[in-house]
């Protein structure tokens, strides 16, 4: 077992209520629409699935992705219990992931509208690969959303975030989209000693 298949176990009673906000002004930032199809990697155990697929309505879709089994047998249950017929989950790793496999998720193939990356890139091994990757999945014109922690010189809260969540927070992951997006935008979201650092969000378009 991995070491997110045995975090999922207590993740959610852990970290949901922490994260409630940001990953509402996540949604918010995607500027979604009906009709849409977006996706979520890491999907983890599917708290961001209720605003997304209140975004993308039941005429669009939802992409969920992660590379943990544990993870997503939780954001099943989720979808489950919600009924959500415009969510779709699947396992996949970041550095593999391509249009092929996001159609065996959805059944048919995609064109993907939105990118969600909540609390991913501080723990991908090859982060700046992975994003890149993501992104060029993304239709031109696209709109791409990042939220993360980040710290310079974790405090000992820090240290134990990435202890527990296998993550470097030191990492400014904002700057991929920086260097690649049109109208990109950074911002400092309210944030708890809990976090372990400063959640930052950050939002940009892919060129046409």
């Amino acid at each position: 077992m991995g070491w997110y298949d045995f975090f999922s176990r207590f993740y959610d009673r852990s970290l949901e209520a922490l994260y409630v906000d940001a990953r509402r002004r996540a949604c918010e930032a995607l500027e979604l629409r009906p009709g849409q199809t977006v996706l979520d990697l890491p999907c983890g155990t599917g708290q961001s699935l209720d605003g997304l697929a209140a975004g993308v309505g039941t005429e669009g879709t939802v992409i969920g992705l992660d590379f943990s089994e544990g993870m997503l047998q939780r954001a099943k249950a989720r979808v489950e219990r919600n009924g959500w017929t415009q969510v779709h989950l699947g396992q996949a790793d970041v550095h593999a992931v391509d249009a092929a496999r996001l159609g065996q998720v959805r059944g048919e193939p995609v064109v993907l509208d939105r990118l969600h990356v909540f609390l991913g890139l501080t723990a991908f091994p090859r982060w700046e690969a992975a994003f890149e990757r993501l992104w060029g999945l993304l239709r031109p014109g696209g709109r791409a959303v990042v939220v993360d922690c980040h710290a310079e010189r974790p405090t000992f809260q820090g240290r134990m975030v990435n202890l527990v969540a296998r993550a470097e927070i030191q990492r400014k992951v904002w700057l991929p989209l920086e260097r690649l997006a049109e109208g990109y935008e950074r911002r400092e979201l309210p944030s708890r000693r809990e976090h372990g650092g400063q959640l930052v969000l950050a939002v940009g378009v892919k060129p046409g």
